[in-house]
């Protein structure tokens, strides 16, 4: 959230595309990871794919999205940031002067099925008592753990309202804290008595709350400083206590991937709300997940965490929830924080209306069957769509922004159209939400088109099933009709142009159409 030490996270990270902004670490804490073996900086490796648990976060995918905030000593208290309207106090005041009905009456008005509310960050100021900690680290209640119980009361508060309660912790502690590191005994790599140590603050927390603590999404818990499935699954333990079903996610920083054999879904942090998940609900056989800010800030990105202003507008928001919804994921939305429990207005504003526009969005899905669509029996309208890489496995921008985004690829206007950034060859994807009866595909183009492309269906096995490899095309339309079968997904994917002054610019898809045989054109 604040600026990580990009420098090294990249040497340990090489096949990193981008770098975490949750990885938060000053300069001399990872000193010594320099000095680390090659087995420790060659251990970031995804883990191996398990069997999934649904059952464990069935209630998470329900809820569909949450949101998420920063309430931290370093934001709602310090008067040179926005979130503190101007005021610095004590922590314990500052905690104190939380408004927990104000925050949960705008969390039930944007539709939130799940909150995710920060317990600490760096520092040893945390949001409720601890007896561990203090005993630990030699603190009285109120100096660095607030006397208010703010995560009963947010529990309360929210639990009323039908919000579920989900709480953010950290692998680091209080490292920023010379009294919190030595009584805790922080060093890197981290040891197992840190980690045990750690691990009976968060058993406090999880025996005195059992279910109404839902979960847990856990920073600074990296390989690179240390961590490994051992420790993991003892601090597991800890963030468990009391509630064996509590769902964790541990943060390897900004990548989407499986961490650990001891979470449940993927902590999923990136920079933009774009990425989709690629194969269905489970990921390598977590949850697939992601975490993303609304804020925007001029010129560096990582600070948008915590920040005020949409990235996104309301229908933009709804659709990409939507579609992540469609293929089993779960989107988390961070958003401002002001000291007295409000919300950032232009935020609010936004996500009041997410739940009306997802149950819209969705009501589309069966509209070729009564004649709704655009064209009427067009199954592909409106449906789920993505600007993907050649290979699958990147989720590009729309070029130019929202004016090319996926969306507009099938969305019933052909004065609009989809195009992705970055790569000059790419795909366009619609995702027909299941296995449907198909005999027809009508591709569009825009200004711009391939003049060498092929043709895909997904079939009910998931196996990519091409309907034709089309050259020497002029920007005309495709209309290829074949033998009825059931196919999930259709992908028009573009081989030429491959770079710049080739004929047909780039790519660009005016609308993709889909038909029963039933209701062919």
């Amino acid at each position: 959230m604040s600026q990580p030490l990009r420098a090294i996270i990249f040497i340990l990270h090489p096949n990193s595309r981008k770098m975490s902004t949750h990885t938060h670490h000053k300069t001399f804490t990872y000193l010594s990871l320099v000095a680390f073996t090659g087995s420790m900086i060659l251990s970031c490796t995804a883990i191996a794919a398990r069997e999934p648990q649904p059952e464990r976060t069935d209630w998470f995918v329900k809820h569909g999205y949450g949101v998420f905030v920063h309430y931290l000593n370093k934001l709602q208290n310090n008067p040179e940031h926005v979130a503190s309207l101007g005021k610095s106090t004590s922590w314990n005041d500052c905690v104190n002067e939380f408004n927990v009905e104000l925050f949960a009456d705008q969390m039930k008005e944007t539709g939130a099925g799940y909150v995710i509310f920060t317990v600490l960050q760096r520092q040893q100021y945390m949001i409720a008592p601890n007896e561990t900690f203090n005993r630990l680290t030699g603190y009285k209640t109120g100096e660095a753990c607030a006397s208010r119980d703010l995560i009963e009361e947010l529990y309360q508060a929210l639990h009323k309202r039908g919000i579920d309660l989900m709480l953010y912790f950290t692998g680091d502690s209080a490292i920023d804290d010379p009294k919190a590191r030595a009584g805790l005994g922080i060093s890197f790599p981290v040891q197992e008595d840190f980690v045990r140590k750690w691990s009976s603050v968060a058993a406090e927390y999880g025996k005195r709350y059992k279910d109404k603590v839902k979960g847990y999404w856990v920073d600074g818990s990296y390989d690179f400083i240390g961590y490994n499935d051992d420790l993991l699954g003892i601090f597991a333990e800890g963030l468990r206590a009391g509630y064996p079903e509590r769902i964790i996610a541990f943060n390897p920083g900004v990548e989407m991937r499986a961490y650990s054999i001891h979470e449940d879904f993927t902590a999923g942090e990136w920079n933009s709300l774009d990425l989709l998940p690629p194969n269905g609900r489970f990921l390598d056989g977590e949850q697939w997940h992601i975490l993303s800010f609304l804020g925007t800030s001029e010129g560096n990105i990582a600070a948008s965490w915590g920040q005020p202003g949409t990235c996104k507008t309301k229908q933009e928001l709804a659709e990409y929830i939507w579609n992540v919804n469609s293929h089993g994921g779960v989107v988390s939305i961070d958003v401002l924080l002001y000291r007295n429990g409000e919300l950032d207005r232009s935020q609010l504003e936004v996500l009041k209306p997410l739940r009306q526009r997802i149950a819209a969005l969705e009501s589309f899905r069966y509209a070729w069957k009564e004649g709704k669509a655009i064209p009427a029996n067009n199954i592909a309208w409106k449906k789920p769509a993505a600007l993907k890489s050649n290979d699958g496995e990147r989720t590009l921008i729309p070029s130019v922004g929202e004016v090319h985004a996926a969306r507009c690829g099938n969305d019933g206007n052909r004065k609009t159209s989809a195009v992705g950034a970055n790569d000059w060859a790419w795909t366009y994807e619609v995702d027909l939400l299941e296995p449907t009866l198909l005999a027809q595909i009508v591709v569009h183009f825009g200004s711009g088109y391939a003049t060498d492309l092929e043709l895909f269906v997904v079939d009910t096995q998931q196996k990519e099933v091409s309907l034709g490899r089309f050259t020497d095309q002029k920007g005309e339309s495709l209309d290829v009709k074949f033998e009825p079968n059931k196919y999930r997904c259709i992908r028009v994917r573009s081989y030429q142009p491959s770079g710049p002054n080739q004929p047909g610019v780039q790519m660009s898809i005016a609308e993709v159409e889909a038909y029963a045989p039933s209701n062919s054109p």
